[in-house]
């Protein structure tokens, strides 16, 4: 079962989408501070991932973690997550595909949780 790694600032969405990856049967870590995901993060435990992007945290944003992942030639699933406007999204999603990143889905805050649920069941058959 893969794992799903989930980089929030937002302690509560990132305790929440932590509890959904739960429910559904995953291994969950949640990161508040992209830089210590970074740290954390290599390429033994990164094929059978999916990982949640907050595209806008404090320390490293969003478009930083996307370069660093296209670096590090990432096969995990992501999700970009935002509470700001779609075109950021579409932005970041342009980015991350010039770097052959595995990009799922890209999600608007506030989510629907019933949605992110059916795409994780969805995806349990395809990792």
């Amino acid at each position: 079962m893969p794992d799903i790694i989930i980089i929030d600032d937002e302690v509560q969405i990132a305790e929440l989408l932590a509890e959904v990856g739960q429910m559904a049967g995953y291994k969950t870590t949640t990161y508040t501070e992209a830089r210590y995901f970074l740290k954390n993060f290599s390429r033994d435990n990164q094929k059978k991932s999916i990982i949640f992007l907050d595209l806008s945290m404090p320390d490293i944003d969003g478009i930083e973690v996307i370069t660093e992942l296209g670096k590090r030639q990432c096969k995990a699933g992501i999700f970009l997550m935002s509470g700001f406007d779609t075109e950021l999204l579409n932005s970041a999603r342009h980015i991350a595909l010039e770097y052959d990143l595995n990009i799922i889905e890209t999600l608007n805050k506030p989510m629907d949780i019933g949605y992110v649920s059916q795409l994780l069941e969805d995806l349990k058959a395809t990792l």
